[in-house]
């Protein structure tokens, strides 16, 4: 089967810079590397994602925006809810993949932590892919068929921190798990604070966690002894 533009592969999940089927991290951008009407589908998911929020994600809806026939949502992402992590992935893909660039550029280290925590600050900051985030994100916690593919995604957002901070065998992994969920924790309830409060200043409290991180990275080794 394929579609008007004769594109034969349907594609059911992206990677984007979360956790492929490998184990390993993916780089490739979920929008670039789709089909064209696949694209297309995604950009019209995300203006009405903006526009009308999550009760206004219907299948019908997006298929108008496209401009593309509703089946053409199923053959390229499976259902609504590879549609939708699919979404996600590419709402947080640059943040993420930039968090590696800049980390991977620096030496294991004080450097590379505090450019991770930058890049996670400006995640926070980034106040309109947060908004259509966390549009998202209560009905996966809901959803039996979203639910799993978000929970990838964040293994992926886990597998970014953990590479970002050096982790290599699976000593260090163990030991820096925990760091990578609680970064991710607190950048998902300062995005909410900061979502909530246009006047709210989250630099004190990225600095207070910046500060609070580092003994422990050092006794787990991310940061290599003078």
């Amino acid at each position: 089967m394929a579609d008007a533009d004769g594109e034969g592969r349907r594609v059911t999940r992206r990677a984007g810079v979360g956790k492929a089927e490998s184990g390993q991290i993916g780089l490739e951008n979920p929008m670039t590397t789709l089909a064209p009407t696949a694209q297309r589908i995604l950009a019209a998911a995300r203006r009405v994602l903006e526009r009308d929020g999550f009760d206004g994600l219907r299948l019908q809806a997006i298929a108008e925006e496209a401009g593309e026939p509703k089946a053409s949502i199923a053959y390229h992402f499976g259902n609504k809810a590879g549609l939708v992590a699919t979404l996600v992935d590419y709402l947080m893909h640059d943040a993420n993949l930039a968090l590696i660039r800049e980390t991977q550029r620096l030496p294991v280290g004080e450097e590379r932590i505090h450019a991770l925590v930058d890049g996670e600050r400006r995640i926070v900051a980034d106040r309109d892919a947060q908004q259509q985030f966390f549009e998202v994100l209560p009905h996966a916690l809901r959803d039996a068929a979203l639910r799993p593919r978000v929970a990838t995604l964040y293994e992926g957002y886990r597998e970014t921190v953990l590479r970002c901070l050096g982790a290599g065998d699976e000593t260090d992994r163990c030991r820096l798990l925990p760091v990578a969920m609680l970064m991710i924790a607190i950048v998902d309830g300062l995005a909410i604070q900061h979502g909530l409060d246009d006047d709210l200043d989250v630099t004190a409290a990225i600095e207070l966690w910046e500060r609070v991180v580092q003994p422990y990275l050092n006794e787990a080794g991310a940061v290599p002894s003078r």
